[in-house]
């Protein structure tokens, strides 16, 4: 557990602030609440589980709402509560997953949301992970298929995205 935080921690250390207009590419309440939440926490690692559990305002939902690069700079501190057990409500498994996995990855978007599949655009957002965080990834998936025993969806994110990715880094 302590070399994947490290992992994790070393892989994501050197990440920027998106800035408060890079927060989000969605609209509405939550995605306003996110921004208010988010906009003065420029140092990942000053996240407490007890924020990250309930932000936006008490919804829990901010990986839902993050854009890929805010997601890129706040993932490590998802992906580190969860490894030790502080997460209760964000899964960031089911946001690094998800969408990779037979009955979603091609499922159409809006125009209004830019086009394509749901597949096409997780593609999007996590092609601005580095190798070093691909690789982080893929050891926390590793770690969340083993705490969870099979998980259809971490199994198919793995083979349908992530370790080709972290192959072709």
């Amino acid at each position: 557990m302590t070399t994947l935080i490290e992992t994790i921690c070393e892989a994501f250390s050197g990440g920027q602030f998106p800035g408060e207009s890079d927060l989000t590419n969605s609209f509405g309440e939550e995605a306003e609440a996110l921004v208010r939440d988010f906009r003065s926490r420029t140092d990942w690692r000053a996240l407490s589980p007890e924020f990250l559990n309930q932000a936006p305002e008490g919804w829990g939902s901010a990986l839902s709402f993050f854009s890929g690069r805010a997601l890129q700079f706040h993932l490590a501190a998802y992906l580190i509560a969860d490894v030790e057990s502080t997460l209760n409500i964000a899964d960031p498994s089911s946001r690094l997953c998800a969408f990779l996995v037979y009955g979603y990855e091609a499922k159409k978007l809006a125009k209004f949301y830019g086009g394509g599949s749901l597949g096409e655009y997780a593609r999007k957002e996590f092609a601005l992970f580095t190798a070093a965080q691909v690789s982080a990834i893929v050891a926390y998936l590793w770690w969340k298929l083993e705490q969870n025993g099979h998980d259809l969806i971490i199994e198919q994110a793995l083979e349908n995205y992530w370790l080709e990715r972290e192959a072709t880094l």
